[in-house]
């Protein structure tokens, strides 16, 4: 998942880009075969991204308890699988 910043327009080039440079800088294994926009990444409090829910999310799986989670509006544009 991949949030833009600045002038920067969501589209196949730059996924494909953002892609590339993933597996230049972490190796083959770990270029994403998707690249996904969205306009921001669910956050605790202490501005922590909060993974497992993104992961559920994207899962279809229920979420459990967002209590902890400052902006859990964020992950209505995480689609499920």
């Amino acid at each position: 998942f991949v949030v833009l910043k600045g002038d920067y327009r969501a589209g196949g080039a730059l996924a494909a880009e953002l892609s590339e440079k993933v597996g230049e800088i972490l190796g083959k294994t770990l270029r994403p075969e998707k690249v996904i926009f969205v306009p921001a990444l669910p956050k605790t409090r202490s501005a922590k991204i909060v993974r497992g829910a993104i992961k559920k999310r994207y899962l279809g799986k229920p979420l459990g308890d967002l209590s902890s989670v400052e902006n859990p509006d964020a992950l209505e544009a995480i689609r499920p699988l």
